[in-house]
């Protein structure tokens, strides 16, 4: 009774509302990519992913679990764009799409006129030589539309990954794939509906985040100093054109480093994450935006006239419980590293996998964050080190640091 129980619990801690199947078979002749193709690089280095060899071990639970009130579900049907699996966009994270298909600019029409500027970013198993459809995975980003950018041909469209989404069944294809989906639920201010963390899970929880907080300071520190010093040394060397100087000539500064305004106009034909750690955290801090805030609307609903579009997410902050923040952060700190290696993006598309599923819960991804965090820290930490020895930059042990502290484990 008592192992039954514990996988009750986890089950419940994963998610609190029951279980859903993570993959539907769909004719691969009617769900083609088009239009929206893989930006190169993500799509080589990334190319095989899997999440087995991340899998979190199972753990034990010692929180209270109570049946599940009945709850209704909120279907919406969603206009949605599907990506190969390893570029799933979690939600905190910013991806640029260069639409110039007639019918993805028809998608954008409907999503700007009728969903509040929402739509679903799905994403795709490779395809296998034994298998006659399309393996879609039914857990999905519920994505806002932040910006357009219209261009001679086609437009150009920030989004922002919100929340989680799960794919009921595909009402159309033609000439875009049109989706019913629920809201996955999020945490409450003490839990789920179906579990309510002990008092030891909650301090782990709190030291998690601690943790991840901390990770997060040190990395944009760190990345500070790797690149202004990168730029530095090339001004020392004569470097004629280094990208240390704006287009006004002033000096590059760390808040320029982070700044992704105007970074649309990099992605042409294709799309790419442009996303970055400092962005991400200011998300989390922002209003929660999930599927269940659009079936309460009026529909259709204009974007212009969505709450959630009056001011950027990322300049609101909101309130949340501990738990919320946490969950907020679980999926924020999962981002791209500064000069990562290849298998540093396939290491980072497995966790993002793992973190989208439905048969992991909040823990499994704090700890995710944990363990890829201190290793981007531990390797810029290093690369840190090498330029102040062979770049020019000083030395000292505050230097090589990154200026900032941490012990064993940090």
């Amino acid at each position: 009774p008592a192992r039954a129980s514990r996988g009750r619990a986890r089950a419940a801690a994963a998610f609190p509302v029951g279980t859903v199947g993570e993959t539907a078979m769909c004719c691969r002749r009617r769900l083609a990519l088009g239009g929206v193709r893989a930006s190169g690089r993500g799509a080589r280095v990334a190319a095989g992913a899997s999440s087995d060899d991340i899998e979190p071990p199972a753990r034990d639970y010692t929180g209270q679990l109570r049946m599940p009130v009945e709850v209704e579900e909120k279907p919406v049907v969603l206009p949605a764009m599907l990506f190969p699996m390893e570029e799933v966009l979690l939600p905190g994270s910013t991806q640029v799409l260069h639409l110039y298909e007639a019918r993805f600019l028809a998608l954008l029409d409907e999503v700007t006129a009728k969903t509040g500027g929402l739509f679903a970013h799905l994403t795709f198993h490779p395809p296998s030589a034994d298998e006659q459809g399309l393996r879609i995975n039914q857990v999905a980003s519920l994505v806002r539309v932040e910006e357009i950018i219209r261009e001679d041909v086609g437009a150009k469209v920030v989004i922002v990954g919100e929340s989680r989404v799960v794919m009921q069944d595909i009402v159309e294809s033609d000439p875009y794939v049109r989706a019913r989906f629920t809201a996955v639920p999020t945490m409450g201010a003490a839990g789920t509906l179906a579990y309510t963390p002990s008092d030891d899970e909650m301090a782990e929880v709190e030291a998690l985040t601690e943790f991840i907080d901390g990770a997060v300071n040190d990395i944009v520190t760190l990345v500070d100093r790797l690149l202004t010093d990168a730029d530095a040394n090339a001004n020392a060397n004569g470097a004629a054109d280094d990208g240390s100087e704006t287009s006004d000539g002033s000096k590059i500064t760390p808040d320029d480093l982070w700044d992704i305004s105007g970074v649309a106009d990099e992605v042409e034909w294709g799309h790419a994450e442009v996303g970055n750690l400092r962005r991400a955290m200011a998300w989390v801090d922002g209003p929660n935006i999930t599927l269940d805030d659009l079936f309460d609307k009026s529909l259709p609903l204009e974007m212009d006239a969505a709450e959630w579009q009056a001011s950027p997410a990322s300049s609101e902050r909101a309130e949340h419980s501990e738990l919320q923040l946490a969950e907020r952060l679980s999926f924020a700190c999962l981002q791209v590293a500064p000069s990562s290696t290849e298998g540093d993006l396939r290491r980072l598309v497995s966790c993002r996998n793992v973190a989208m599923s439905t048969s992991h819960g909040l823990m499994d991804r704090l700890k995710l964050g944990q363990i890829l965090l201190d290793e981007q820290r531990r390797a810029l930490r290093a690369k840190v080190a090498l330029k102040s020895a062979f770049g020019g930059g000083t030395s000292s042990g505050e230097d090589m640091d990154g200026g900032v502290g941490g012990g064993e484990g940090r």
